[in-house]
């Protein structure tokens, strides 16, 4: 089961600095427990240079991030439901 993918836009003071296009994903291969860090880095790191937990000492002023619809059909999302039931009883 594979998704599309979508473009990733990494913006520094209102201005593009970095855009990566990723042709599509894998649902549900990440780990469950697996957080959606912003300012702190508590889990698993993007970077294995540093240690975490890991602190940004930055100011960040403003984060945006848009979701698009799911690009799952029904029957995958079935699946998908299907599965995480499975594994969580």
């Amino acid at each position: 089961m594979r998704t599309k993918g979508g473009t990733g836009v990494l913006s520094v003071d209102g201005k593009e600095v970095a855009r990566k296009t990723i042709p599509h994903t894998i649902p549900l291969l990440m780990s469950i427990d697996e957080t959606f860090d912003i300012g702190l880095d508590t889990r698993s790191p993007v970077d294995f240079s540093y240690e975490v937990p890991f602190a940004f000492t930055g100011t960040i002023d403003k984060l945006n991030y848009k979701l698009g619809p799911s690009q799952m059909t029904a029957e995958e999302q079935q699946k998908a439901a299907d599965f995480l039931a499975r594994v969580t009883d």
